[in-house]
């Protein structure tokens, strides 16, 4: 994957263009999840109340950066017993040429020395998203850093940012704004300092989880990239997820198989409104996969997983 179709892709997980496929099974899992503790817009108890709603009985809140959406959803979730929450997290890496976003399930999430590093990063993008308003000023295309402030409402993510660059009439979705702007190759973007995918999975091993790859079709050579995070421990990639074609969810099948990685999936909901966003219940992985998760964690980790929810199993 060349850098503009890696742009493309990144934007287009803001805006999909095609319709979802639903799977063959009863969607009862999905395992990628955000809230308003990062770049998500509703609460924990909004998407709680929201999810309780649909066949959804397994989920997991991850978060970029934090962990405090999942703690909350864990509660408001213990008022829907056929409901089950798995603490997660979701942390952005990087390689010299790729960015590559790793998922966490089944983290101790009051791990000191996690929390530690959380809190860095999530400082890390706060520094990042206001030099990119300041260079989005810079090239004429102003927006508020206040107002980017008051749309987070807590974590600010770059979606923040284009949500407030539409307000501003600089581009008509966030999709756009991606695009042009502050993309991984956009002109104003700003990136902030980047984990390597190993210290990553590093990062979610100390707190007793176990790691995926999330949305794949973001990564550039990816099959170089795996073969060196199985040997350090991967345990998962996303196949089942976004509104991958037939032929490209059977890529990522195959790969799972080939690298004995447990398929996962999720509609990596945000609650933004865009276009043909999926929402949770019409899209995510086999019912089981939550405990096959569950046992790589216990392979790895013994009675030292970091959170085991009831009704995983």
């Amino acid at each position: 994957m060349n850098p503009s179709s890696n742009a493309r892709s990144q934007s287009s997980r803001y805006n999909p263009t095609s319709p979802t496929v639903s799977p063959e099974w009863p969607v009862e899992i999905d395992l990628h999840l955000h809230t308003t503790a990062s770049d998500g817009t509703l609460t924990p108890n909004q998407l709680i109340e929201q999810i309780s709603k649909t066949s959804l009985r397994i989920i997991a809140i991850t978060d970029h950066d934090a962990t405090i959406g999942s703690d909350q959803a864990i509660q408001a979730a213990s008022t829907h017993k056929n409901l089950t929450v798995i603490p997660g997290i979701e942390l952005g890496t990087a390689t010299d040429d790729s960015e590559l976003h790793m998922l966490g399930y089944f983290i101790d999430t009051s791990d000191m020395k996690l929390q530690s590093r959380l809190k860095q990063f999530r400082s890390e993008r706060i520094q990042s998203a206001r030099a990119t308003v300041d260079r989005l000023n810079s090239i004429n295309r102003p927006v508020s850093w206040r107002r980017v402030v008051e749309l987070a409402g807590g974590s600010i993510g770059r979606p923040h940012i284009a949500r407030a660059m539409i307000e501003a009439g600089h581009v008509k979705t966030i999709a756009e704004a991606f695009e042009r702007f502050i993309g991984e190759k956009g002109i104003a973007r700003v990136p902030r300092p980047k984990l390597h995918p190993i210290d990553a999975l590093e990062i979610i091993h100390s707190a007793g989880g176990v790691a995926a790859i999330a949305h794949p079709r973001t990564v550039n050579h990816l099959s170089n990239i795996i073969k060196k995070l199985v040997k350090a421990g991967l345990a998962g990639i996303e196949v089942y997820a976004e509104k991958y074609q037939s032929d490209r969810l059977n890529g990522y099948l195959d790969m799972a198989t080939k690298y004995n990685l447990v398929p996962c999936g999720g509609t990596d909901y945000h609650a933004l409104g865009t276009k043909n966003e999926s929402l949770p219940g019409t899209n995510g992985p086999p019912s089981d996969t939550a405990l096959k998760l569950l046992t790589r964690a216990i392979d790895i980790h013994g009675s030292n997983v970091g959170n085991i929810p009831v009704g995983i199993g």
